[in-house]
């Protein structure tokens, strides 16, 4: 990867919607995607947390019959193949920011990786986007997501 490219965070929910059709805004998750593997606007970078979260989204997919159980291990591998980059987090600041804004420590990793990048995070997650976004203006919504070629 190019590290002279502009980081961008995405949360699981965003990469999630790579392999899950029936989501929301997924049109725009895929815009994500294309613009960061086919043309290379950012590299995109996520708190390692979010292997777990890809693993859970696709579990609880897999028992709610959102994907067929021996699709499970391909729609895995295709999220964690993806080229994300994992990084380390402030444990100090994520807890700040989770006390800060009445968030999950997990929902705060991603502010805190954001903010220490200097990016924007785009997120699917509903709760966390609408506790940050009159104040962090560098959290943006899917739904928002430009679909302009």
């Amino acid at each position: 990867m190019d590290n002279e490219l502009k980081p961008l965070v995405i949360d699981a929910s965003i990469a999630l919607k790579w392999q899950l059709s029936d989501e929301e805004h997924v049109p725009q998750a895929v815009a994500i995607k294309d613009d960061f593997l086919v043309k290379a606007k950012w590299r995109v970078i996520a708190p390692h947390l979010i292997i777990y979260e890809i693993l859970n989204g696709i579990v609880t997919a897999t028992r709610q019959k959102r994907v067929a159980r021996d699709k499970a291990t391909q729609a895995m591998t295709n999220l964690l193949s993806a080229g994300i980059e994992v990084e380390e987090i402030n444990p100090q600041r994520t807890l700040e920011l989770a006390l800060q804004y009445d968030l999950a420590a997990y929902d705060a990793a991603y502010l805190a990786l954001a903010e220490s990048a200097g990016c924007e995070l785009w997120t699917g997650d509903r709760t966390l986007y609408e506790a940050v976004k009159d104040r962090l203006p560098w959290v943006r919504w899917i739904g928002e997501y430009s679909l302009e070629p």
